[in-house]
């Protein structure tokens, strides 16, 4: 099940395409955990950011749903590589931007699933 918080975070999911990278993590992360609440899309930034690319390529969810947001950070990037060639950037990261804690999934060119139940 896939919530959004509210109309300007549904407006931010249809204002542009997303990537399908993006897409298949998504729909990979809730099949895994169940559900999703997605509070932040597209955003228009001054700099350049995931969520302000086209096709998009980051979406936050909120983290407060699950019993151990951590864990899902954690399995999601053990099934999922953002970029074989920058090991340290992860598809899925559990911080607090100014925003509150929240998950922030994330894709490049080069995401790969390296396997495991869907």
């Amino acid at each position: 099940m896939i919530e959004i918080e509210d109309t300007e975070v549904l407006l931010s999911l249809l204002i542009h395409p997303y990537h399908p990278k993006m897409l298949e993590l998504i729909k990979w992360f809730v099949n895994r955990n169940g559900k999703a609440v997605i509070t932040q899309g597209y955003e228009k930034r001054p700099y350049p950011s995931v969520h302000s690319v086209v096709p998009v390529r980051g979406i936050d969810l909120r983290s407060w749903i699950y019993n151990y947001p951590f864990n899902a950070v954690d399995d999601c990037n053990i099934h999922w590589t953002y970029d074989p060639k920058i090991p340290e950037r992860k598809c899925a990261i559990l911080h607090d931007s100014g925003s509150g804690e929240h998950i922030h999934l994330q894709v490049s060119e080069y995401t790969v699933f390296k396997g495991g139940l869907r």
